[in-house]
């Protein structure tokens, strides 16, 4: 068997228990609240690594928290909900190599950038724009778990796109694909998995191929991952796509970016 056929035939990681039980409650018309904090607090090491996520800088509170209710009161159950998700994805996949780390520290930045210019431009829900922000890497995490050498494929790429090129010669699967399966695993909404699918592609996107969320994710994606590369020439081509997918004038646009990247730079 080929490295692609047993890639193509790993098991996902099924979609957690607790995560079943807190979209029944996302889905409620009057959700138990207490019954989520008592799902969350349940299981010790996922209340500690919701509280630490909640207190980081990524989401700004005012003042600390020290409970899961607590996270749940400020933030509400959609964030929470995200939250929970991206502690149980971590979670899901193991590996001493450095590079595993650095993928989640690097999805729990674009997670929260994304949430943020959600916020502050006003275009969808912040708690969906920190998932797919989460999970659009998810897929380099299984790849390094079962895929020989990925490590070392990783180095060699470029950016995302040589990555993914290089994936499919490699091993007959790209991360994005695979990130776009475990997001249908784990029950995740339709958009939001095709936004993980395409998070390079929003030069690509022609007009309603695809639905607005999904497109809008995609443009966020592309704004979060230039202001935390860094580079400048990394924004500049997409500044006007990213503009015209979110219907806002690119000054404006472009006065949010600079703000985001002051805020990095004093980070």
């Amino acid at each position: 068997m080929t490295t692609a056929d047993q890639l193509l035939q790993v098991e996902l990681p099924p979609r957690p228990a607790v995560l079943s039980a807190l979209t029944e409650q996302m889905q409620s018309d009057e959700p138990d609240l207490h019954r989520v904090s008592e799902l969350v607090s349940s299981d010790v090491g996922l209340a500690a690594a919701v509280i630490k996520m909640v207190n980081s800088p990524y989401f700004g509170l005012s003042r600390q928290v020290a409970s899961v209710q607590q996270a749940v009161t400020f933030l509400g159950l959609a964030e929470v909900f995200g939250i929970v998700t991206g502690a149980l994805l971590r979670r899901s996949f193991v590996s001493n190599d450095p590079l595993m780390e650095q993928l989640w520290d690097a999805s729990a930045a674009r997670g929260a950038l994304m949430r943020r210019f959600a916020h502050e431009l006003h275009v969808l829900a912040p708690d969906r724009a920190y998932t797919c922000g989460l999970f659009e890497n998810a897929g380099m995490a299984l790849l390094l778990v079962h895929a020989p050498g990925y490590a070392h494929t990783v180095v060699q790429a470029g950016d995302g796109i040589a990555l993914m090129e290089r994936e499919r010669v490699r091993y007959g699967v790209d991360h994005a694909m695979l990130g776009q399966a475990l997001m249908r695993t784990w029950g995740l909404p339709e958009e939001l998995a095709l936004a993980v699918r395409q998070h390079h592609g929003l030069l690509q996107l022609q007009g309603d191929e695809m639905p607005l969320l999904t497109r809008q994710l995609i443009a966020l994606s592309t704004m979060a991952n230039a202001a935390l590369s860094g580079v400048q020439t990394q924004w500049e081509p997409v500044r006007g796509a990213v503009a015209l997918v979110l219907e806002m004038p690119p000054q404006q646009l472009q006065q949010h970016f600079e703000g985001c990247r002051s805020h990095l730079n004093r980070a």
